[in-house]
């Protein structure tokens, strides 16, 4: 036997013992996670680090150790992976109930455009004291509130983007499902959940850049209990702003770097095979055939043994769950049920519409009642300038952004090439630039506009990935015909271009804008050691207001209602006009 046989006889062997190892080293990797938080989260309050603790040369050293940073990165990792379960669970039960229902629609779809514009800061003020109250004393109630804030982060984002991709199925692929006499519960598994997963993981990956913005200033709200003391969650959040409170540049750097290695394992071993086996799954006519993705992990746990061995198990669990699970359903007369809601539904929409007329004037008295009267004068200013600030960094984001995104999507090596480093640095929260900026921005503190750059890299990601989609999404011939009818820079731009991408331009900026109102709201106070800079507006006065709940809760409040008002006057009208104007 030559030797080139004997070696090409050899690599399946050697792909499959190395995909053995991986898959169960991935296993190993995430169960060790598993159960060391599970160990640590389930202990006193007042076993986690306090301020005062932190504050002391000697342990702030310990604090900001190396050891310490591993084990944080492993906390925070646990955190992300707990918030991206919730967020798909939610996403797919939701997004289920809104395209099949239509009362349900009409109080999900509100309710969801609403709370994914809402700054993470509005969730933190209204559900801390709730979550520490679900588990007195323990730990669990602070780490269910770092989870919550990755849940927000990404969940809204995920349920409209699942919920639009299940309204476009195409009609050929419908009727042959009704033609071979699908169940409406096979034809949901079988066609609607299997043609809507590329689109929901991909908007799984870019909504990583919020879910990590989210998890890491979440960890940097310290927890306050009696006795006037303050605790710490530890995680890379609180690690960098510990090391910013004390301007230990070294520090800072170290969780940058941490952070990107977290980023980095999780885009490497969960989202590049995910996207890689799910590519397949597609049903459009871009220009993204014969350009698939490329995934070592996937390759090597597909020619393993215990790969195929998984696939087996998981092929049994996926016909009990499609084809055995109804009969259950209606051995136990459960359909009943859902047959008798059906014909008492109009009774149950009034009930709920009375109910929740009645809580909302309830809970508006009450607020009016709570809120600090003396402020209501200050706050239409500071809404003004910060709205201002957002507005502006998302049209300077827009205009470098969307050719960019253009630029990348319109060469496939181009491509493969960048987009996963857009992955990476995209999912680096805006947060962990303070420390980068304030040294270019320490001699110009007197200006309102420098904090401009951070709110752009909490937003601009989301034109970028969004840009590549919408153009990618262009079917072949029509970019041919553009090709045979040459067109001036300007009229393929404004003729076929942005016309072209519309919708997924809406889509941008409306997730752009819940990310840049987090950005702001963060930046508009800044410490560096000692020293804390100040800029004017709503994120201002809640920082400079923390611990007073009834100017937080006012400053979050006015912060909800130019969402509202955006919400209701932009985005819903704008989203309209593009999906019945702009589409193939």
């Amino acid at each position: 036997m030559s030797r080139r046989k004997y070696l090409d006889t050899k690599q399946p062997k050697v792909k499959s013992i190395m995909g053995d190892f991986i898959l169960i080293g991935i296993i190993c990797l995430f169960a060790f996670i598993l159960i060391v938080t599970q160990i640590t989260i389930n202990q006193p309050l007042s076993s986690l680090p306090s301020q005062s603790s932190v504050d002391d040369v000697k342990k702030m050293h310990d604090f900001l150790s190396i050891g310490n940073l591993a084990y944080f990165s492993m906390r925070t990792m646990f955190r992300m992976i707990v918030g991206m379960m919730w967020s798909i669970l939610f996403s797919v039960i939701c997004g289920v109930l809104a395209i099949k229902f239509k009362t349900a629609r009409r109080i999900i779809l509100p309710m969801v455009n609403f709370l994914e514009s809402v700054p993470l800061l509005g969730f933190m003020t209204f559900t801390t004291a709730f979550l520490l109250g679900l588990y007195p004393g323990n730990v669990m109630g602070a780490e269910a509130l770092a989870i919550f804030a990755v849940f927000t982060g990404q969940a809204w984002n995920i349920m409209l983007s699942l919920y639009q991709i299940m309204e476009v199925v195409p009609k050929d692929l419908k009727e042959v499902t009704s033609q071979f006499r699908y169940s409406a519960w096979e034809k949901f598994w079988r066609l609607e959940f299997v043609y809507s997963i590329p689109g929901l993981l991909w908007n799984l990956v870019i909504s990583q850049s919020a879910a990590w913005f989210a998890i890491v200033a979440s960890e940097q709200v310290t927890v306050a209990i009696p006795k006037s003391e303050t605790l710490i969650l530890p995680g890379i959040g609180s690690y960098i702003q510990v090391a910013l409170d004390r301007a230990d540049f070294k520090a800072c750097g170290f969780a940058v770097i941490a952070l990107i290695i977290n980023v980095v394992i999780l885009n490497f071993l969960v989202f590049q095979p995910l996207v890689k086996a799910t590519y397949y799954y597609r049903y459009d006519e871009g220009t993204t055939q014969g350009n698939p993705p490329k995934s070592i992990v996937y390759n090597l746990v597909k020619a393993s043994n215990f790969g195929k061995i998984l696939m087996k198990w998981i092929q049994k669990i996926k016909d009990f769950w499609i084809f055995k699970l109804p009969r259950v359903w209606y051995i136990l007369r459960i359909n009943l049920i859902f047959k008798y809601l059906g014909k008492v539904k109009k009774y149950i929409s009034i009930i709920w519409y009375i109910l929740l007329g009645y809580a909302v004037v309830i809970s508006a008295i009450k607020l009016y009642r709570f809120l600090p009267h003396e402020d209501f004068s200050i706050i239409p200013h500071l809404m003004l300038l910060t709205t201002l600030r957002v507005v502006l960094a998302m049209l300077i984001a827009a205009a470098i952004f969307t050719p960019l995104g253009v630029w990348v999507a319109s060469n496939k090596r181009r491509l493969s090439f960048i987009q996963p480093i857009g992955q990476v640095v995209g999912s680096i929260p805006s947060n962990v630039y303070p420390f980068i900026v304030i040294f270019i921005s320490l001699g110009y503190k007197q200006l309102e506009w420098w904090i401009l750059p951070l709110i752009m890299v909490g937003c601009q990601w989301y034109y970028f990935f969004n840009v590549i989609a919408g153009y990618l999404a262009i079917p072949d011939d029509i970019k041919e015909v553009t090709k045979i009818f040459p067109l001036s820079k300007f009229k393929w731009w404004t003729r076929y271009l942005i016309p072209s991408m519309f919708p997924y331009l809406i889509t941008a900026i409306i997730n752009a804008a819940g990310a840049a109102w987090n950005a702001d709201i963060a930046a508009e106070s800044l410490q560096w050691g000692k020293e804390t800079i100040n800029v004017t507006g709503l994120g201002q006065y809640i920082a400079v207001n923390d611990g007073i709940k009834d100017k937080s809760a006012l400053g979050t409040l006015a912060m909800c209602a130019v969402v509202g008002l955006c919400i209701i006057f932009v985005w819903q009208p704008l989203y309209k006009y593009a999906r019945e104007k702009f589409h193939y």
